[in-house]
């Protein structure tokens, strides 16, 4: 049995999506342990959720208590199955309880450490302690899988240990059957000239979130914006509700963010470089703006603006409100359309990637037979 184990309610996960799409559409047999943190959102008939509520992007030691046990939870739980695991860690606080239950356990079971974020590089600002802390972790997690998914082939870089042969790449490619569900929809249209900016993700102080804000507040463009997590941010978008520049929809299902982003002009995707996580980030906007076919708006100096750029499928600035203002006031429609078909034309490329990964790479890395859906081949 699969177990996929993910520290959010999966639901707005599209990545976590992908993998539980596939284990239905081959009745491959699968638990997910989960964490709805605010508990109130849907629950999923296969999932164990973690019964801790604890809010988002929160610190200190009231982080490091949740944190320890939600571990625990995982812990515990695959202690309670009563047979051999393959075991989906999406990220280090799965990875990390998932490494030492295969440690301790006498059964053998197979460990898959997908590594959405490489987190030790995400606490550049932490203390020493803290730092040393996660770097163990990751290296105890590293050597203890038996394969290892990146993001982006550049990430192996970030991962100071050798896996060379134990690794693969999945990008944040949007994966559906078709496209028609993306439609006009008037309640994301504004009634005037302006070009209209989305952002669909989480809230974060280090994406560059209260500049989008800013310059909408100020009526240099539209926004479109929804999402969840950083108090300030959120506070400050419902402080924003009469404008008629800004629509703020909170929490929306996967479907409903790209639908979003399908009828604005330009998607936002932002981030920090005093981040040495997003020097390498590997955002699924890149990807959803081929399948949506609009142009982008990023960082300049990091990876994901190279691909941009190079593509002419979007703009990269540096990370203040006076360059997205000034590149607003430059931006023309027409550029907008030769982007939008550029980033549309790319989607060829990527569109089958998904599905070819998951037959081709991932069925046979955690022992699956897609001949006999029911029957798991010996582990790889």
């Amino acid at each position: 049995m699969i177990v996929l184990i993910r520290c959010n309610d999966i639901i707005s996960d599209s990545r976590t999506k992908k993998y539980i799409d596939f284990y239905e559409k081959n009745g491959i047999d699968y638990k997910i342990i989960a964490w709805d943190r605010l508990g109130n959102s849907e629950r999923l008939s296969n999932a164990i959720y973690c019964p801790t509520k604890s809010k988002y992007n929160q610190g200190g030691f009231a982080a490091v208590k949740d944190r320890l046990k939600w571990m625990r939870f995982i812990k515990n739980t695959l202690f309670s199955f009563k047979e051999d695991l393959q075991i989906h860690a999406c990220d280090l606080d799965a990875a990390f309880p998932a490494a030492l239950y295969k440690m301790f356990s006498r059964r053998k079971n197979y460990l898959l450490f997908d590594v959405f974020d490489w987190i030790s590089d995400t606490l550049y600002n932490q203390g020493k302690i803290i730092s040393l802390a996660f770097k163990l972790m990751e290296k105890f997690s590293t050597k203890r899988s038996d394969h290892i998914i990146i993001c982006e082939p550049e990430r192996v870089k970030q991962i100071p240990y050798n896996i060379e042969g134990r690794y693969s790449v999945l990008q944040n490619i949007p994966s559906f059957d078709t496209s028609d569900f993306l439609h006009d929809d008037k309640r994301y249209h504004f009634s005037n000239n302006l070009l209209t900016l989305s952002y669909v993700g989480s809230f974060t102080q280090d994406r560059c979130i209260m500049e989008l804000i800013n310059g909408a507040a100020k009526g240099i463009y539209n926004l479109n914006i929804a999402g969840y997590g950083d108090k300030e941010i959120t506070e400050r978008l419902e402080q924003q509700k009469e404008s008629p520049y800004i629509r703020f929809y909170g929490k929306v299902t996967y479907t409903e963010g790209l639908n979003i982003m399908y009828n604005s002009d330009i998607i936002y995707a932002m981030y920090s470089k005093r981040n040495p996580n997003h020097l390498y980030a590997a955002p699924n906007k890149y990807y959803e703006a081929m399948f949506v076919g609009k142009p982008i708006i990023t960082t300049d100096g990091i990876i994901v603006a190279e691909k941009v750029m190079s593509n002419n499928m979007g703009y990269s600035i540096e990370e203040s409100s006076e360059a997205l203002i000034n590149l607003m006031r430059y931006v023309t429609i027409e550029q907008v359309k030769e982007k939008s078909a550029n980033s549309s034309a790319l989607w060829a490329k990527y569109e089958h990637a998904t599905e070819d990964y998951l037959n081709m790479v991932y069925a046979k890395k955690m022992g699956i037979n897609l001949s006999n859906n029911h029957n798991k081949e010996g582990l790889q």
